[in-house]
């Protein structure tokens, strides 16, 4: 797995941008990785006689007095890039052309699941490149502690969890795995009786438990939750991901364009929009 050289914090001057920048400081630091800080300004609708046009110049100055307040203990060496445009446009191009490895951004707070730059910037950048994304939520205080990671035992699900572990090496690591399983509703609805269902319940959990642990040898140790569903499986996990003491969230996508993999999914839109926590979306580049 490819090590973290370049780092991208993009920053819209919020209390949680912020975070984001101490976030892609720290990670930048630890991996000795360049950081490359990007702020955009939006054009507005629309413009009258009293519209002030931004000064860019005055607002990259202060930007970077703002980085290296934060940046006074890593001397992290960084590239700063105040320009106009649509946010998410400006990122992506910027992160291509320097060959970001990780893209930051800050939410607008774990509660705001609505708010314009999360709404839309983000998940326009997650949608939208192939390039990992690390949405934190959350004030940083310490490096990672507890990341917890549910998987569908998929290729890229090994690989998001494989470039987590690459970039974070210090977390304790949970890994969930939820099958489907037998409720009562679906036996009377086919028929079946208990003292079967019972039988295929057992059958599904032992299979479910084979697969996984065979998956997580591959993958490295870690602490396994093994989760049955009989419906949706949304609320069950974020109940369990909020019952857990954790501080990252891993979620992998098969690729951008698959409406049907797992970050594009009810699932994991669902757990990235309400997770408590700071999430880790990785996308598996194109081959």
């Amino acid at each position: 797995m490819k090590e973290v050289q370049q780092i991208l914090v993009a920053t819209d001057r919020s209390a949680m941008a912020k975070e984001a920048l101490k976030r892609a400081i720290s990670i930048a630091k630890k991996k000795s990785a360049q950081l490359i800080v990007v702020h955009v300004v939006e054009p507005l609708f629309f413009e009258s006689p009293y519209t002030v046009s931004a000064d860019l110049d005055a607002i990259r100055k202060q930007l970077a007095e703002e980085i290296d307040r934060l940046n006074s203990d890593a001397h992290v060496e960084y590239l700063l890039f105040v320009e106009s445009g649509s946010a998410a446009g400006v990122i992506l191009r910027k992160a291509q052309k320097t060959q970001a490895d990780l893209i930051v951004v800050g939410s607008h707070g774990k509660d705001d699941l609505d708010s314009n730059y999360f709404g839309s910037t983000t998940l326009k950048l997650i949608q939208h490149t192939h390039i990992p994304v690390l949405i934190v939520k959350n004030e940083v205080k310490t490096a990672y502690q507890n990341m917890i990671v549910p998987t569908n035992l998929s290729g890229y699900s090994k690989q998001s969890i494989l470039f987590a572990n690459t970039l974070f090496t210090g977390p304790h690591k949970k890994y969930l795995f939820a099958f489907e399983t037998i409720g009562k509703l679906q036996a009377m609805t086919y028929n079946i009786s208990e003292e079967v269902a019972e039988e295929l319940r057992a059958i599904k959990t032992r299979d479910a438990a084979k697969a996984f642990t065979k998956f997580v040898k591959e993958i490295g140790e870690g602490e396994m939750g093994l989760i049955e569903y009989t419906a949706s499986i949304n609320e069950d996990l974020l109940a369990y991901i909020k019952e857990e003491i954790a501080d990252l969230l891993v979620l992998g996508s098969k690729g951008v364009d698959d409406l049907n993999s797992f970050v594009f999914g009810s699932t994991a839109s669902y757990l990235l929009r309400r997770s408590p926590i700071d999430v880790l979306v990785y996308v598996p580049s194109l081959t």
